[in-house]
């Protein structure tokens, strides 16, 4: 398998907000050789990519965590998810544990909530993204201020970083598909579940 470090190391180097010609600078190579390496025209020595990570602040064993030489594909079977179950709400696991780990993590789940009954945070937010997709029902999502009718058949995705809770309103069940990335450091069954 060839690895493309060029796509990993420039989203780093973008959301710290270094140029090309800072990064070379500080890690002692020129600004072509660093521009090709994320383009993937050429691979880094081990030694040009640790000076590249540093300068990150990166340490070599997070940034290669997700290429496990294990990994393989999961399936659950139906009968086998994980249930998550408390007084209106129910959350079936839908991807197995290695999916939630990682730099490219996620969690995905089915989600059922009982009339009247909500899940989320109104005050804090959380890191990533989601996304919905409503099978049955409709329900209110609030997203920061903003008020949203979600109902069977839709789809929704929203930053997470904004405080937002989903309400059932109706007399029916709401049940939807839900995804969640990055799934590290989440408590999705507790208070803050969405």
């Amino acid at each position: 398998m060839k690895t493309k470090l060029g796509a990993l190391l420039r989203p780093i180097r973008n959301s710290r907000h270094f140029t090309i010609k800072e990064v070379a600078a500080k890690a002692g190579i020129s600004s072509s050789l660093l521009s090709q390496i994320e383009r993937n025209r050429i691979s880094p020595s081990l030694d040009t990519l640790l000076h590249i990570l540093e300068v990150y602040g990166v340490p070599p064993n997070k940034f290669f965590k997700d290429y496990e030489t294990n990994s393989r594909v999961e399936i659950i079977r139906k009968d086998d998810r994980k249930i998550y179950q408390r007084k209106g709400f129910k959350y079936e696991m839908l991807c197995g544990e290695s999916q939630a780990k990682g730099n490219h993590s996620f969690n995905a789940f089915f989600l059922e909530l009982a009339p009247g009954q909500k899940r989320g945070d109104s005050v804090d937010g959380h890191l990533g993204r989601e996304l919905g997709i409503i099978v049955k029902g409709s329900a209110q999502l609030i997203y920061g201020q903003e008020l949203y009718e979600i109902c069977k058949g839709d789809s929704v995705s929203f930053f997470s970083q904004t405080p937002h809770v989903i309400q059932n309103l109706s007399e029916e069940i709401f049940q939807a598909y839900w995804v969640v990335t990055p799934a590290e450091g989440e408590d999705y069954f507790g208070d803050k579940v969405i």
